[in-house]
């Protein structure tokens, strides 16, 4: 698949809206940052790729908090619109989406908007919790762990933690090219 192109849909996502189709898609605001490695397992994430994979602009909206009680959604509340205006409609949306981080502060603390890569993140590792759910069907639930650390200068991780704003063109492409071409030379020889 090029990178540069969505796959081209083949059905219709005319259930919710009848015959008209979005002109963007929002994904969010998420409670809690997606950053890294662990937009994998975004649900946020995910459907913003969604409307990708059937060719609609789409931005995932996350905002960052370090108490899951006193979320600050007051910070994405004040810019996400702006934010959103800003990049609605920009030659990033034919090949990517938008990854959108709130940093946890204040208004009046919030820098500027930053435009950046994806970097490591946060995550440490996953613990499965496996419970039953009241129909003693057996489930299991995903917890990621998480630790501040050092990311890469220009990362999201870097950007949230200075303040700022988050701005993150993803894509469907993930291949490890140096792996590929190892793997390839051990094929030929």
């Amino acid at each position: 698949m090029n990178s540069d192109q969505p796959p081209s849909p083949s059905f219709q996502i005319t259930i919710l809206m009848g015959s008209v189709r979005p002109d963007l898609i929002l994904s969010g605001i998420n409670r809690g940052a997606n950053l890294g490695m662990e937009t994998v397992f975004s649900g946020t994430v995910g459907a913003a790729m969604t409307g990708l994979l059937l060719g609609i602009p789409s931005i995932a909206l996350s905002q960052a908090y370090s108490d899951r009680n006193a979320v600050r959604w007051d910070t994405a509340r004040a810019v996400a619109p702006k934010v959103i205006r800003q990049f609605a409609m920009g030659a990033w949306s034919r090949g990517s989406i938008l990854n959108i981080n709130f940093p946890d502060v204040p208004i009046g603390e919030l820098g500027p908007i930053e435009l950046t890569t994806q970097g490591t993140g946060l995550m440490d590792d996953v613990e499965v919790i496996s419970a039953i759910d009241p129909r003693n069907l057996e489930y299991h639930w995903l917890r990621l762990r998480r630790s501040f650390r050092e990311d890469t200068s220009g990362s999201e991780t870097c950007a949230i933690g200075r303040g700022r704003v988050s701005v993150t063109p993803l894509q469907f492409e993930r291949t490890n090219q140096s792996i590929l071409a190892s793997l390839q030379a051990g094929l030929a020889g």
